[in-house]
């Protein structure tokens, strides 16, 4: 899961797209230019940035710039993906409401996770002419349909739910449609997309093994809740997994520690980092690998203000984790201690600010 914007950042960003403009997934081949999927009024609309030909792009900066923070600052992404968004809804200008015309109160239920995946579509490729950005319409079928189902072997008797019944509340950035929603009037983590569909996999095995395990009601890792399902005429196509919802508040993830102006107090930095500690501790011992540790994928609870290890998708990030130490026991024996260095580096920052304050 990504970090979450502040509510500030949220607020500027509207004045710039309608609510309801909402991109819902970003794919990037690194080198093969990015490709944003935006959902407006129930429609579905791809615009593929290719990489150019030419020096003198729009396109060409912002693939680059795109390319070198997923190597390089991936905390950073959903600044970069604002500026993205941001050049690609003003070069859209009338199409969007052209082709996917406002509702009315009458057609505007909630909306579901089928209509997120599976809507009408439109495919554009962003382009520069005469210096300025252009979305040419690309001739393909306007009805678009994921063919993908996920390899999950359910054993431990988990409830499944068609895509239909599950309501999106809140579109959380990263690839793939990953989204707070609504089950049953029951606030839950949806995962799902045909892009992450193994890193879907090996988080479901993961929490299930967790799930099985007489430790499982001692380690801070979200609880497994559900599949999704395609529909209720095609129950055997998994299309997502369904999780426990962790509420955050202004700590969201562990790099909102770098703001020195959150109030945040050393005892709980120090607390945070035990409790890190001892749940990778626990994953070890009942055969669970995190595989992609890093202060982005731990969450802060609100309520609790305890430490939460998410995202058990595999993959490594630079700075963190080595490449050739991916998904192993000692690559997550090096991202734990890595996590407890930037903590006592954040815990040694704000006691240098204090003190600063206090003498000036």
């Amino acid at each position: 899961m990504a970090p979450e914007e502040s509510s500030s950042d949220e607020e500027s960003r509207k004045r710039y797209w309608p609510v309801d403009w909402l991109p819902t997934q970003w794919k990037s081949g690194r080198g093969d230019g990015i490709h944003l999927t935006v959902l407006y009024h129930n429609k579905r609309f791809h615009i593929s940035l290719n990489p150019p030909t030419s020096s003198d792009t729009i396109e060409g900066p912002l693939i680059s710039k795109f390319d070198r923070t997923i190597e390089e600052n991936k905390d950073k992404i959903w600044d970069v993906q604002w500026d993205i968004q941001k050049v690609i809804y003003e070069a859209g200008g009338s199409l969007w409401d052209e082709l996917a015309p406002p509702l009315n109160e009458t057609e505007h239920p909630r909306l579901d996770l089928y209509t997120v995946i599976y809507p009408e579509t439109f495919s554009f490729r962003f382009i520069t002419k005469d210096g300025k950005a252009e979305l040419i319409r690309l001739l393909e079928s306007r009805f678009y349909d994921d063919p993908f189902g996920l390899k999950i072997t359910d054993d431990t008797g988990l409830p499944q739910y068609p895509s239909k019944d599950v309501h999106i509340l809140e579109t959380l950035p990263g690839l793939g449609c990953i989204a707070k929603v609504s089950v049953g009037g029951e606030e839950m983590c949806c995962k799902s997309g045909n892009d992450i569909d193994r890193a879907l996999e090996r988080e479901f095995e993961c929490l299930r093994k967790v799930a099985q395990s007489p430790l499982a009601p001692s380690i801070r890792v979200p609880e497994l809740l559900g599949l999704i399902t395609k529909s209720e005429e095609e129950p055997e196509i998994i299309i997502g997994i369904l999780e426990e919802y962790i509420p955050t508040g202004t700590i969201h993830t562990l790099v909102d520690l770098e703001d020195l102006s959150v109030e945040v107090s050393a005892q709980s930095i120090q607390k945070w980092g035990t409790q890190i500690q001892k749940t990778l501790d626990s994953l070890h011992k009942v055969g669970v690998i995190w595989g992609d540790g890093k202060p982005q994928n731990i969450l802060i609870h609100e309520e609790t203000d305890e430490a939460w290890v998410i995202d058990f998708g595999g993959g490594y990030t630079r700075g963190w984790v080595d490449e050739k130490l991916m998904e192993t026991l000692e690559g997550d024996e090096q991202a734990v201690t890595k996590i407890l260095e930037y903590l006592n580096s954040m815990a040694a920052k704000r006691r240098d600010a204090d003190n600063h304050t206090e003498t000036g």
